[in-house]
Parts: structure tokens; C-alpha cells; sequence
């Protein structure tokens, strides 16, 4: 009965440090689902830079006759394999902060349209002109932007 009360008193007093319990089950969801797609981003981009690499190695002419592609195929390659890593750090910023959840779903849009309008304006694409894939990019950017402004508030905010 003597200890109840203590740990009662224990647990009442405003010094008292929440206790970690290294149970992952507390990590929230945008947290977890910021980790699953930035991870799943990186390998899945990685396989598009090594198809590339074999594009190259095996001499494609469709992939060698058009310096357009090429050059789309690689931002393609560049963007969503960074914006993965992007979205790792956020989700491990977004364990000690608390965004917004309009934050973590605009990156997480964000990463996927910028790396696809890439790669779809390669895949065809009129003489001279990236194809009309490439109109995924500019609101892609926007959302990386707003996503990465609110992630910069809400640490500012924490402060």
C-alpha cells in the first residue's frame, strides 16, 4: 500500500521525465510512412541508375542517339534518389518536431512528381521539347518547397 502511494507521488510530481521505453510503437505514422517511401525511393531509383548504367554499357541507341533522354532519364535518376534521402531526414526530424501533417504529405507528392515528370518527359518527347511529363515537375518543386518551409516553422516553432 506504502509503495503505491510513493509511486503515485512519483508519478504526480512536474519534474518527472516521461521514461523511454524503446518500443517503436510510438513512432507516428506520417513518421513511419516518411521512412517506408524515403527508403523505398532510394532503392527504386538506385535500379533506375543502374538500368541506365547498363543503357550505357550496352550501347542502347535509344538511349544513346538522344541526348534529350539521356539528360531526363538522369534528373530523373538524380531527383528521386535524393528526394528519398529528403524524405528520410524529414522523418527523422519529424521524430523530435511536430509538423504539420500538410508538411509531411507534400513532400511525400512532392518527391514521386518531380522524379516521374522527369522520366515521363523522356520516355517521349517531341524534337527539341521534353515531353508533357515534364509539366509534373514544377507543382512537384512547389510541394518539396512548402513541405521543407513548414518543416523549417515548426523547428523554429520548437525553439
Amino acid at each position: 500500500m506504502a509503495k503505491e502511494k510513493q509511486s503515485q507521488a512519483k508519478s504526480s510530481t512536474p519534474d518527472a521525465a516521461p521514461v523511454p521505453t524503446g518500443d517503436s510503437s510510438q513512432t507516428s505514422a506520417p513518421t513511419t510512412s516518411l521512412l517506408f517511401q524515403g527508403w523505398l525511393s532510394v532503392a527504386v531509383w538506385m535500379v533506375v541508375g543502374l538500368l541506365l548504367e547498363g543503357l550505357l554499357g550496352y550501347k542502347a541507341p535509344a538511349y544513346l542517339d538522344d541526348p534529350q533522354r539521356r539528360e531526363l532519364f538522369r534528373l530523373a535518376h538524380a531527383h528521386g534518389t535524393l528526394l528519398g534521402a529528403v524524405l528520410i531526414v524529414a522523418a527523422l526530424s519529424a521524430s523530435k518536431l511536430t509538423p504539420p501533417h500538410a508538411a509531411a504529405l507534400a513532400l511525400r507528392i512532392g518527391s514521386v512528381m518531380m522524379p516521374v515528370g522527369f522520366l515521363l518527359a523522356g520516355v517521349w518527347h517531341p524534337e527539341g521539347d521534353p515531353g508533357l511529363g515534364i509539366w509534373l515537375v514544377p507543382p512537384g518543386a512547389l510541394l518539396m518547397i512548402f513541405g521543407a518551409a513548414a518543416m523549417a516553422f515548426s523547428a523554429r516553432n520548437k525553439l
